[in-house]
């Protein structure tokens, strides 16, 4: 049965795209004067709107006091700002301001309307499609990111026992 090369070929633009992604992602990070672990933090604030720190410690993958670092940086770059639970007092709040928005726009706001143009020339069935892989892709890939970390600590236990 012969190969089929389409699928390879998808592979290599999703290879070529995460490189550009790569790249933009270091680019940003130097608009912002932050490093990349900073901007993803403040990317997952952006997307999941206001968070506790536990909660955004789980999703970076890091300790509360890791975060805490993190999020020290973010506040005195003005771009987070820290405020009380209004459903729990003894509990904060992390939220980005309206630095982090103007800053967002001036970095981002060129490709976000050019992606909107490239999406409105693809039918709503088309999209449902793209929507799918891409959710589909990035589980897969998570998955196999889980699965390298969970390894990590045994390879590296047996590189230095060699």
């Amino acid at each position: 049965m012969m190969e089929r090369p389409l699928p390879g070929q998808v592979v290599g633009g999703l290879r070529a795209l995460s490189t550009e992604i790569d790249r933009l992602d270091q680019a940003a990070a130097d608009r912002y004067g932050l490093n990349r672990t900073d901007m993803r933090a403040l990317d997952i604030l952006g997307r999941a709107g206001p968070l506790a720190p536990t909660a955004l410690a789980r999703l970076l993958g890091f300790t509360t006091g890791g975060v805490t670092t993190v999020l020290d940086r973010l506040e005195k770059a003005g771009y987070i700002r820290r405020r009380p639970d209004p459903g729990d007092r003894r509990r904060q709040l992390v939220e980005t301001t309206e630095a982090t928005a103007a800053r967002d726009e001036e970095v981002f706001g060129d490709l976000i309307r050019g992606t909107r143009d490239l999406l409105a020339g693809y039918t709503d069935d088309q999209l449902l499609v793209i929507r799918d892989f891409l959710d589909r892709a990035r589980q897969l890939t998570a998955a196999h990111a889980d699965a390298l970390g969970s390894h990590v600590g045994s390879r590296a236990g047996n590189a230095k026992a060699t």
